[in-house]
């Protein structure tokens, strides 16, 4: 029994140490969680904050794992690169805000799965520090489902969309446009919109209403 053990013990990495792996994928998962914090809080996107906050968690902690495996084997480092050549991203990536936050993910694992504390710590810090400066002109914005329902008459139905998505528009950071179902009397359109403040709110209400009497919107939080 002695002996098996002594044979397993020799197969194991004179350099690898349980407690520094604990103590670094806690680290990680730490500083992930934070990142994640920072894409909700400060991301621009409107549509999967929360589902992309969740991925770059996953994809922290599996390249910290990928690499506390392949840094001390060359064989599993070359195998490694041959393996990551034939993965294709099947999602398209919507911003370049989105992969510059898969990249800091990235970075993480990286860092700590090579066991370098402090530099992916500072480097985290001051990355932090920058989103958050160059976030805080935002402001809280808003993030809204708004559902709208014209039933404009048979005359002005040909430029309806248009008059609805430019006062949308006008009264909106972003805008994004998630459906359009025209029906026989009516016309349905389903906006994701990034607003200011309750004041824009109400210029769109005002203004759709001064468009259509019998207009019915809906906003809704989008982050619910």
């Amino acid at each position: 029994m002695n002996e098996i053990l002594n044979q397993l013990s020799q197969n194991f990495d004179e350099s690898f140490s349980i407690i520094n792996y604990v103590i670094n994928i806690i680290i990680c998962a730490i500083l992930l969680y934070i990142l994640s914090i920072l894409y909700v809080k400060f991301g621009r996107s409107i549509s999967n904050r929360f589902q992309l906050a969740r991925v770059l968690i996953l994809v922290g902690v599996t390249t910290f794992i990928i690499i506390s495996i392949v840094k001390s084997s060359l064989a599993l480092s070359l195998g490694l690169v041959g393996a990551l050549s034939i993965i294709r991203f099947r999602t398209a990536i919507k911003e370049p805000e989105e992969l510059g936050y898969f990249f800091m993910a990235i970075s993480i694992g990286l860092g700590l799965g090579a066991n370098q504390l402090y530099p992916t710590i500072l480097g985290f810090g001051v990355l932090a520090v920058i989103i958050a400066l160059s976030s805080y002109k935002k402001g809280n914005n808003l993030s809204q489902n708004l559902l709208i329902t014209s039933k404009l008459g048979e005359n002005n139905r040909s430029n309806a969309d248009e008059r609805i998505s430019a006062i949308v528009m006008k009264n909106s950071n972003q805008v994004e446009l998630k459906r359009m179902k025209y029906d026989n009397d009516a016309i349905n359109i389903n906006f994701l919109v990034n607003i200011d403040s309750f004041e824009n709110i109400r210029k769109i209400t005002d203004q759709l209403n001064d468009l259509d009497k019998d207009i019915e919107i809906t906003f809704i939080d989008s982050e619910i």
